[in-house]
């Protein structure tokens, strides 16, 4: 019998002895092999540099970013009190000698009574806001010579409702070149021209407005403001200067934008006015045909004064407490009245 036992393949078995180990201690010795990773590299190109911790900051430095923020935060606080238009409610506008901003005044020739006028006013109006808020700017240009003077005339201010006013006289410019009825609908109006005009002139009202630059565009309506002048006036921003507003108010009266027909009944809509708590409150001994504009912080009258001899008057404010400009208006109203009178 034989000594080997056969499998099922009809192969003898091996014995466990004749097992082949070499692939086993083949492994074993690599495993034995030295890890060269284990070892350190000791070559000076390859040394390794020694991670420093974080350095603390010293006092040098401390001192230096404290002195950073120190600038930064009164530079800050030095720029927002010295603004025009910046002041806390009830207390005096800051101004700072390394900054002097300065209040713009001009005159236009004329005699010697009318230049101690103008510096009379001017004077007077420079005392009486210096210490409101905000920015407040004048013009008073006389209609008998073409004379005047100001205080921040030229300052870019905004116009609030007396964006309405090239609006008004665009239509009646359009209705003399035949181009429109003033009595005709105004489209998507249940009012005629004339009475939007009246609507905006007497009780500023901002639907008037509205369809009117519908109707004409506002493209148009721009086109037209700077065709007569008004280069700083903008519709789209709300925006214009007192010396416009004011150049504005002598071109109507010397029949430059409109007829003296349609001229007198513009003035006499802006006579009728509901709003008067400002020039007229000021001014009650003759009449006075003005336009009234009122926005958050911004109080803004300008119009014609029908004293003996006839003058434009601006007032306008910009970034004021409400209540200062509410109060004040009247009064520089009523003292650049008496100065321009005489009285």
């Amino acid at each position: 019998m034989s000594i080997f036992r056969r499998n099922n393949s009809g192969l003898p078995h091996k014995k466990e002895e004749d097992y082949d180990y070499e692939d086993e201690e083949f492994e074993e010795r690599e495993d034995r092999r030295p890890n060269p990773r284990k070892f350190k590299d000791l070559k000076p190109e390859n040394k390794r540099r020694r991670k420093e911790p974080p350095k603390p900051w010293g006092r040098p430095e401390r001192l230096t970013v404290l002195i950073v923020i120190l600038v930064t935060v009164l530079t800050s606080i030095i720029l927002s009190l010295s603004a025009r238009n910046f002041k806390l409610p009830g207390l005096p506008r800051i101004s700072w000698p390394s900054f002097n901003w300065g209040e713009e005044t001009f005159y236009i020739e004329g005699d010697k009574e009318g230049r101690e006028k103008a510096e009379k006013a001017s004077n007077y109006f420079k005392d009486k806001t210096r210490s409101l808020s905000g920015l407040y700017a004048m013009i008073v240009v006389r209609l008998s010579d073409g004379t005047g003077y100001g205080v921040n005339e030229n300052e870019g201010m905004q116009a609030a409702s007396l964006i309405k006013l090239p609006i008004m006289t665009l239509v009646y410019q359009k209705a003399g070149e035949g181009k429109l009825d003033l009595d005709e609908v105004a489209e998507g109006s249940k009012s005629t021209y004339r009475e939007l005009v009246e609507a905006m002139g007497q009780r500023s009202d901002n639907a008037a407005q509205v369809t009117l630059v519908k109707i004409f565009g506002s493209q148009e309506i721009q086109n037209y403001i700077e065709s007569i002048g008004m280069t700083k006036t903008s519709l789209e921003q709300n925006s214009t200067t007192p010396y416009e507003i004011g150049a504005f108010f002598k071109m109507l009266w010397s029949q430059e934008l409109v007829d003296e027909e349609s001229r007198d009944e513009i003035l006499e809509f802006m006579t009728e006015t509901i709003f008067e708590d400002w020039l007229v409150k000021g001014i009650s001994e003759v009449k006075v045909a003005h336009k009234y504009g009122r926005e958050v912080h911004v109080v803004n009258d300008a119009g014609i004064v029908f004293a003996a001899n006839p003058f434009v008057l601006v007032l306008m404010s910009d970034g004021a407490v409400e209540a200062e400009a509410d109060r004040i208006i009247p009064e520089i109203a009523k003292r650049i009245y008496e100065i321009e009178t005489g009285h």
